[in-house]
């Protein structure tokens, strides 16, 4: 019989059925042996018996209800990416750049390839027609800043001798051809591919390309008005070169709104005759070119080169700030000669050359990134980007 002492819990045997007295050999306490068993069934009572379920509070038992389904979800949808067909492992996959833009540019629009072997054929003319058109603008943009070169070679040629008419005529002949060559190309462009603003842009300069040739066409019926060739015609005595030289451009007329208005009086400000007209006609060039810039800027958004568009709109903003830059230049020397008293000798008649040049040559400065735009959206519309070549 097994014994528990109920001072040190010590277990000792003793004989089955003692009713003597019991001294526990650890601690000497002197018991039943009635007490022993008692106690004894108790400690096995107590370690058969069930633990009772400790009750969690009600947060955390709510927390925990909330976190297992999050688990769940959690490790379902990280078995469906590792089991996806089409699934990488990116640390030891990576996607490079290329990649990345190879896969952005199969990207194609609903719809791209519902378009029929008609559809196509009319979006490709459409481009090559529009190619064409940006081909005459740039060749017109080239003919008009050769224009210019050959009016600053005149001006040169004037601070020493008498220069050549010759200069001025030919400046005349591709200031009209480079007028006919930009009405044919915004033409073609206005038939050319669909773009946002295509036609209220194309329209525009439709417009200001005809109001500039009528203002054009009346000064030179005229030939009234003040002209580069005026200086060889009162030398020659003849009208030929006035009228050849209001052709390759009129730009240079709006130099002189701020001298004429400050000194409206004083002999010498301005060219002697009227300049109403050629600065209303500088101001319709100055438009055409804007509106011929911002047609571009739609030919190149056809062709999904926003890049290329952005840089057609810098292109026409820079046209229209060479004339107020002109007359600016043109204002400051004006008012130095007047305000100084300079009078006129050698050094200011090579001065108010050198003057004239500069403002001839701020001119093609602003036409020049209208040259390099047209250029590039030519190419653009002959090589479209590769998102279009389902379309065509």
């Amino acid at each position: 019989m097994l014994l528990t002492c109920p001072k040190c819990q010590s277990g000792l045997q003793v004989p089955d059925g003692t009713t003597a007295m019991v001294r526990c050999p650890a601690c000497k306490t002197v018991f039943s042996a009635a007490d022993g068993a008692a106690s004894e069934e108790a400690e096995e009572e107590e370690q058969e018996a069930p633990k009772a379920k400790t009750r969690k509070p009600a947060r955390e038992a709510d927390e925990d209800e909330d976190d297992e389904p999050r688990k769940k979800r959690g490790a379902k949808g990280q078995g469906a990416k590792e089991e996806g067909p089409n699934s990488a492992n990116r640390d030891f996959d990576p996607e490079t750049e290329e990649e990345a833009k190879r896969r952005k540019k199969k990207r194609r629009k609903p719809g791209d390839d519902s378009l029929s072997p008609e559809e196509k054929a009319v979006r490709r003319a459409a481009f090559q027609r529009a190619a064409w058109g940006c081909k005459l603008i740039w060749i017109s943009f080239a003919l008009f800043m050769l224009s210019m070169v050959l009016i600053i070679i005149f001006f040169f040629q004037a601070a020493f001798t008498v220069p050549l008419p010759l200069l001025i005529t030919l400046a005349g002949v591709l200031g009209l051809i480079n007028w006919l060559l930009a009405a044919v190309g915004v033409v073609l462009c206005l038939t050319g591919p669909r773009a946002p603003g295509h036609w209220g842009y194309g329209t525009t300069a439709s417009v200001a390309v005809v109001v500039h040739f009528v203002f054009l066409l009346a000064l030179v019926s005229g030939g009234k008005e003040s002209s580069i060739g005026k200086t060889t015609d009162e030398v020659h005595g003849s009208t030929g070169n006035a009228r050849w030289g209001l052709l390759p451009t009129r730009l240079d007329a709006t130099m002189f709104y701020l001298t004429s208005a400050m000194y409206r009086d004083t002999q010498g400000a301005t060219p002697k005759g009227p300049m109403v007209l050629s600065m209303i006609a500088g101001v319709l060039e100055m438009t055409r070119t804007v509106c011929i810039m911002m047609l571009l800027s739609c030919m190149a958004r056809a062709s999904l080169d926003e890049e290329l568009a952005h840089k057609c709109t810098r292109a026409a903003g820079i046209a229209s700030v060479g004339p107020g830059a002109i007359a600016l230049l043109i204002f400051v020397f004006i008012a130095t000669m007047i305000e100084t008293n300079a009078g006129m000798n050698m050094f200011t008649m090579v001065l108010f050359v050198t003057v004239n040049m500069s403002a001839y040559a701020i001119v093609n400065a602003t036409i020049f990134p209208a040259f390099m735009a047209a250029r590039e959206v030519t190419d653009a519309c002959e090589e479209p980007f590769q998102s279009l070549i389902p379309q065509l």
